[in-house]
């Protein structure tokens, strides 16, 4: 049995000193990992797989629908469209993909400060990942996306760490936030 509320509750206190130290990715990982289900366990791995850039491949891609995750195949059928569009734009070629966010897409790839852009484009993807659990509080799939926001303030931590203190402190609130009743600041 998984212990989603625990797990969910436990994941500021896995960040806790995220300011002073550079958060361990592989750890936080590992002890999340260890408090799921073997099921679940591998849901995470197919995520870390995915993340990884090296392994996006079209067979990938074909592949997640599989786990029959629907954060998962949500968000690497977005994660693709993305891609494939990013890719289209910088060639100078028409966007054939069409997506939600495709309009907010095409003004983040016309910003011409390549650190703004990318700051831009992780944010539409927090975004994103927020938005496909917006109606779960205490699933696997709040867990999954709580781990790729995690990647993304981890990743700013390592770019420039006031900006990945910024990702940092707005997922630990959304975590927290995720308590009905509660108010952010009271905790």
């Amino acid at each position: 049995m998984a212990n989603y509320p625990y797990i969910i509750a436990s994941f500021p206190d896995l960040l806790l000193d995220f300011a002073q130290h550079p958060i361990d990715e592989e750890a936080v990982i590992a002890e999340v990992k260890g408090l799921l289900s073997e099921k679940d366990g591998k849901l995470v791995d197919w995520l870390e797989f995915g993340l990884d850039g090296d392994h996006l491949k079209p067979h990938f891609y074909r592949n997640i629908r599989q786990t029959r995750n629907g954060f998962l195949t949500e968000w690497f059928d977005f994660d693709r469209k993305l891609r494939l569009a990013k890719v289209a734009h910088l060639a100078g070629k028409p966007i054939e993909e069409t997506f939600p966010e495709m309009d907010r897409a095409v003004q983040v790839f016309a910003i011409a400060d390549l650190f703004q852009r990318e700051k831009s484009l992780d944010r539409l993807c927090w975004d994103k990942a927020a938005e496909l659990v917006d109606f779960d509080i205490f699933t696997i799939d709040t867990i999954l996306s709580l781990l790729v926001r995690l990647h993304i303030a981890v990743r700013w931590n390592k770019l420039d760490p006031k900006a990945g203190a910024e990702f940092f402190k707005q997922l630990v609130n959304e975590v927290r936030g995720t308590f009905q009743g509660i108010k952010a600041e009271q905790i």
